[in-house]
């Protein structure tokens, strides 16, 4: 019998004991399955490693997308699937391959039977000093803005944890009109030929860069083939509410004064001085002072639904 391996996040924003106690009923009906309880993202990430190496041929996320990235770090490369049951706010990946929202739903989506998907991701291998890290994103990666939103939002857990996109959303406003302004173009960035000094990229590989509650936020309108990168070479406060109404309207970024859309891109690479900070489906990374950014194609088994 195949073995399935819950991690799971219960200070999610959407999860509830019942759940769980749902999602493992209906896996161990067809399923040898376990539940893992880790106590913060490093023992999240140790904990699916040490599935896979116990030959588990299903590890399942439960929670947000935090879990869910951390989780997929030990799952690139190898055989093992990933499940996704959804109890975080926005649920990004879920959102992204058809998972339903539902626990019990997505929990039969997983012990079916059906074969997984394919899909790809992006490494990024990042350097700060002598250390070099790598890390595995599943939906969207950037540096600059976007993860300083995150480092600052992420501060906050309480107000996170409440008001999920809201707080989000009153962040990167925040962010965007306070001191973000005045940072000078310190990131040299090149991609397939091009090169800018800037201080923000946005990355994406998705269908969608990612979600404001169920409204899609996008830098390009098809799906990238394989990343297309939103370029900031420098952001003025009277412009951010142009550039929200861009956003939320889907209309052309690249319109907009100090913003270059960069599509079909492989490998980005980069270096900062100073180190910039990084994110990686909305989980910081740090500062760092350069990396590449490289599409990673066939290198994830997820269990999509429609």
């Amino acid at each position: 019998m195949d073995r399935i391996v819950v991690i799971a996040n219960p200070v999610a924003s959407q999860f509830t004991g019942g759940s769980h106690r749902d999602v493992m009923a209906q896996l161990a009906s067809s399923h040898e399955v376990d539940a893992v309880w880790p106590g913060s993202a490093p023992e999240a990430a140790t904990a699916a490693a040490e599935a896979v190496a116990s030959g588990a041929s299903i590890v399942v996320a439960m929670g947000g997308d935090g879990i869910v990235h951390h989780v997929s770090q030990a799952l690139v490369g190898t055989r093992t699937s990933l499940g996704i049951v959804p109890t975080g706010t926005t649920n990004v990946v879920a959102r992204l391959f058809g998972i339903p929202f539902k626990p019990a739903k997505a929990a039969r989506l997983i012990g079916s039977g059906q074969a997984p998907t394919t899909v790809g991701t992006v490494r990024l291998t990042l350097t700060r000093g002598d250390t070099e890290t790598i890390h595995h994103a599943v939906f969207a990666c950037g540096f600059g803005l976007d993860a300083e939103v995150v480092r600052v939002a992420d501060s906050d857990p309480y107000r996170k944890y409440r008001f999920g996109s809201i707080h989000y959303a009153r962040t990167a406003l925040g962010v965007g009109l306070g001191r973000f302004p005045s940072t000078k173009p310190h990131v040299a960035i090149e991609a397939e030929g091009r090169e800018s000094l800037a201080t923000t990229a946005l990355i994406q590989f998705r269908e969608a860069y990612t979600y404001f509650g169920k409204l899609e936020l996008r830098i390009v309108d098809e799906s990238p083939d394989p990343m297309a990168a939103l370029i900031v070479t420098r952001l003025r406060r009277r412009r951010v509410p142009h550039i929200v109404f861009n956003a939320v309207t889907h209309r052309d970024l690249a319109r907009i004064q100090g913003f270059e859309v960069w599509e079909d891109l492989k490998t980005i690479t980069m270096s900062a001085d100073p180190p910039v900070a990084v994110q990686a489906d909305g989980e910081s990374l740090g500062l760092v002072d350069g990396g590449s950014i490289e599409w990673s194609p066939d290198s994830l088994l997820v269990l999509a639904g429609s």
